[in-house]
């Protein structure tokens, strides 16, 4: 009994089971919609036939059909309106005579010939020829006043969807007399029955509607017809051989009305009357070229079908990878659609499908939203647990590794004690001797250092008072020179920038090589301009070129140009830049980012003025000025040895160093009033104002990005203001944190990739793995933990001893804290395990200089500070205890 509990639950909870009541439920639903909005559907569920029908080749026309149409030349002479019956019955004895085997008319029999088109005389001559021709399809109503043995009658009924599009025709027409077939069904049987063909009767075999298989634009001009003109004059001189040739073994349909009545809108958007689109049947039908549909069962069987697929796929898998593979069904069955219609002249459904396949997906994806948060709270449980545990093991693992380290330090303090204690004797002796002399040295060194400091202290005063006393300029010639910088698009008041800019435009008219030095966003592409503009070469070419954008294998390339072939996907010649900018001036931006080997290529340039294009052999020279421009320290380069020395020489024609936007405070309000007008209008927003809090929070902000930055801000705010008041807190600048005074000096951190932001960097990277830290950077262990030891005796010193202040600095994210915190309580617990033996700091100084031997000389100094703190509270704290 509990194994069939056991199977049943199974049963019920079994994937397939439950994508099966999902499909069956979003089946229901999809039939509903379909009730709701038929027209929608429809139009949804024939986009593949149409488009289809609309797209493909033509399907051939049968050689065994051909069409008799009304014509002007007909019209002309017999009339414009109903003809004489009499001339009906010549058409069709002449077509029988010609050896037609099948002939169809589209001519009413409800009604007699009036006594102005042949009376009765007329309708018994029509009646003669039928019964000598027969059998005669007729298109006609169900009530017929004239009547024959040899009349077949056919409907011309068209099927029209709620979309009011013709796409099939009923098989079958019922009124108060027997059913009467299609027109073109009517036409292929009797054809059938002509040829001996034995084929099961279309209208026994289907009671609905059948497909029209369109040939070309759907109109009676995609079939072969033949005027009635060119057949009567054919009779009147009796042409028989060319009658013959047109009628013998054909299918005949004579249309000899006049174009009226009701109208169909095709899928191919022309507009037909009835007897055309049963044309396209009969054409279909012989030329096997059916259309099939499936039945209303079959299309709920296929709907139910692909939503079951989908969601079981939803159910089978998980995540993006049961989206994806349920995509992929409804997709296939699309491409389906459209294989089985080419292929097979099969049309699949479309709209239910894929409703239903749509309400699987999103009933499915909200389900497991609902169902999914007790899993969910399971699962951060179990994450939780093991958070915790992994928590505790990786703290003691911390405490384990930072304890052996230490021990690992003590015992090679101690080898190194007793490998020295041995001759600590007699080295002291002698040391003494050594020492006093290298006293005697040294205060005779320290006397004439003395000496030089003055000295160079007295240059330096007197080059600063050089410096500091620039040459003054009248009120007149500084707004003379505010306008010129106007016209250049350089807005300053600043005395410095306008007499930077005086001693630009002097140099402008040379020749040398200029070098703008600034911070990013000081405008140096504007100097560059304004040389370019103040030079004689203002009229020539003005190239620009941010040499940290060229890709290193295209350099050459760029800057020089190429020759057709010389390297692959090279078409044609190519100028480079100094090519094209030959007679004018070429700004070199980010200049001290270039490359080493690429610097002495372009060194040459500089020097001889010529250059070789990639893949020429002749020189090509070229006469142009030369600016460049950096935010980079160049001299440093160049004792770093990362920006060669000669280039530097080279460019340093004439040196403008731009002053940052926070060294021109009284910029600041021109700039905010011209970018706020510029801003606004480009927006289409009206022009704000700035408060005065606000201009003072401008002037006083550090604009570390310059006028970029400083635009940006403004840009912002007026995005998001919506009053006319820019205020203090539009502007969002925040609180800008004063550095710390205990804090490093950028001088005191390497320059190198070993400095001590990018060691704490790969620490961070890490996780704080010194094992793992020091395999990333080359180094031993040891040397790693020197380095953390030596940042957090320098984060407490900052902090003021705060711990939990000083390990948050170290660690940087919050995920890393517990372990920085445990390794900075045990390194801080050893320092004070190490001095506190010692009564003075001097004493516990040299035992740390002893036994820290291996920390950066650097980080001695936040020794230094923790000893003497601890000696100094020291005192205190044994008075207190001795009270107590």
């Amino acid at each position: 009994m509990l194994d069939a509990s056991r199977l049943w639950r199974q049963f019920l909870s079994s994937s397939w089971l439950q994508a099966g009541a999902m499909g069956l439920l979003a089946t229901l639903l999809a039939f509903g919609l379909w009730a709701a909005a038929p027209t929608t559907f429809t139009a949804l569920d024939w986009t593949v036939y149409d488009f289809w029908l609309t797209h493909r080749a033509p399907i051939p026309v049968s050689p065994s059909l051909l069409i008799v149409t009304r014509d002007q030349a007909s019209e002309e002479e017999f009339g414009s309106g109903p003809w004489d019956r009499a001339i009906l019955a010549r058409l069709l004895t002449s077509a029988h005579e010609a050896g037609a085997l099948t002939i169809g008319m589209d001519h009413r029999l409800d009604h007699a010939s009036p006594a102005q088109l042949g009376g009765a005389a007329s309708d018994a001559l029509l009646l003669e020829a039928m019964n000598s021709a027969g059998p005669i399809v007729v298109a006609q109503s169900l009530d017929s006043t004239l009547a024959s043995d040899s009349m077949i009658v056919g409907h011309l009924l068209v099927t029209t969807d709620s979309d009011h599009i013709a796409r099939a025709v009923p098989v079958t027409a019922t009124g108060d007399s027997p059913s009467v077939p299609a027109f073109g069904i009517a036409l292929y049987e009797a054809f059938q029955q002509q040829t001996s063909q034995t084929k099961p009767s279309l209208s026994e075999e289907s009671r609905g509607s059948l497909l029209v298989n369109y040939v070309g634009n759907g109109t009676v001009n995609a079939f072969p017809a033949v005027p009635i003109s060119a057949v009567w004059r054919a009779i009147e001189h009796h042409e028989n051989d060319r009658l013959t040739e047109w009628f013998k073994g054909r299918v005949v349909v004579f249309l000899p009305n006049p174009v009226t009545g009701g109208s169909w809108l095709l899928p191919t958007g022309q507009t037909v009357t009835g007897s055309v689109a049963h044309l396209h049947v009969l054409n279909m039908l012989l030329t096997d070229n059916r259309l099939c549909r499936l039945g209303a069962a079959s299309r709920s069987l296929m709907t139910l079908l692909e939503a079951w697929l989908v969601a079981w796929l939803l159910l089978q898998f998980r995540a993006t990878i049961s989206l994806l593979f349920s995509g992929t069904a409804i997709a296939v069955y699309g491409a389906c659609i459209l294989l089985s219609l080419v292929t097979a002249h099969l049309v699949l459904p479309l709209a239910l499908p894929l409703t239903a396949a749509l309400l699987v997906l999103v009933g499915t994806t909200i389900w497991s939203h609902l169902t999914s948060h007790q899993r969910l709270m399971l699962l951060e449980q179990d994450m939780i647990r093991l958070q915790q545990e992994a928590a505790a093991v990786r703290e003691t693992l911390v405490l384990r590794e930072t304890r052996a380290e230490t021990l690992q330090e003590d015992l090679a303090v101690a080898r190194a004690a007793v490998a020295q204690s041995t001759g600590q004797q007699e080295e002291l002796s002698r040391s003494a001797d050594v020492l006093r002399s290298q006293l005697t040295d040294a205060q005779t060194q320290e006397e004439e250092a003395r000496r030089k400091l003055e000295g160079l202290e007295q240059q330096l005063h007197s080059l600063r008072a050089a410096a500091s006393a620039p040459t003054a300029m009248g009120d007149v010639e500084l707004d003379r020179l505010k306008e010129e910088c106007r016209r250049l698009n350089i807005i300053t008041q600043d005395a410095g920038l306008l007499r930077l800019y005086r001693d630009l435009k002097k140099g402008a008219k040379s020749q040398l090589t200029v070098l703008l030095l600034g911070e990013p966003g000081t405008g140096k592409e504007l100097f560059a301009r304004a040389v370019h503009r103040l030079s004689p070469r203002a009229s020539k070419t003005f190239i620009a070129v941010n040499m940290a954008a060229i890709s290193p294998e295209l350099f050459e390339s760029e800057l020089f140009g190429h020759t057709k072939g010389s390297f692959t996907g090279a078409t044609a010649d190519r100028r480079g830049y100094f090519e094209l900018a030959n007679h004018g001036t070429i700004f070199l931006d980010e200049i001290g980012d270039l490359r080493v080997d690429h610097q002495s290529k372009l060194l040459r340039v500089l020097q001889e003025r010529s250059f070789y294009r990639v893949g020429a052999t002749s020189p090509t020279t070229v006469d142009v000025r030369i600016v460049a421009a950096t935010n980079r320290d160049l001299q440093r380069g160049v004792s770093e040895g990362w920006f060669r020395e000669d280039l530097y020489f080279r460019l340093t024609g004439l040196v403008f160093r731009l002053p940052p936007l926070r060294e021109r405070t009284g910029d600041v309000p021109i700039l905010a009033d011209i970018f706020v007008t510029e801003i606004a209008t480009q927006m289409g927003k009206p022009v704000p104002n700035l408060s005065n809090e606000a201009l003072r929070a401008l002037v006083e902000h550090e604009w570390k990005g310059n006028v970029r930055e400083f635009r940006h801000c403004l840009e912002q705010a007026i995005a998001l203001s919506d009053g006319p008041l820019l205020t203090k807190e539009s502007l969002r600048l925040g609180s800008a944190s004063p550095p710390s005074a205990g804090r490093a000096k950028p001088s005191d951190i390497l320059p190198d990739p070993a400095s001590d932001a990018a060691v704490l960097n790969c620490l961070r990277q890490y996780g704080f793995d010194m094992q793992a830290t020091a395999s990333a950077l080359g180094w031993d262990r040891s040397t790693v933990t020197q380095r953390l030891k030596g940042l957090c005796f320098q984060a407490l010193v900052e902090s003021n001893g705060d711990q939990a202040k000083a390990a948050l600095a170290i660690a940087g994210d919050p995920s890393h804290l517990r372990t920085v915190e445990l390794k900075l309580m045990d390194y801080h617990s050893h320092l004070l395990s190490v001095i506190e033996p010692y009564a003075t700091a001097d004493e516990a100084l040299l035992e740390c200089k002893r036994r820290f031997k291996n920390l950066p000389d650097r980080h001695f100094r936040s020794v230094e500070a923790l000893v003497r703190q601890h000696v100094a509270h020291k005192p205190a704290q044994v008075k207190r205890g001795e009270a107590s």
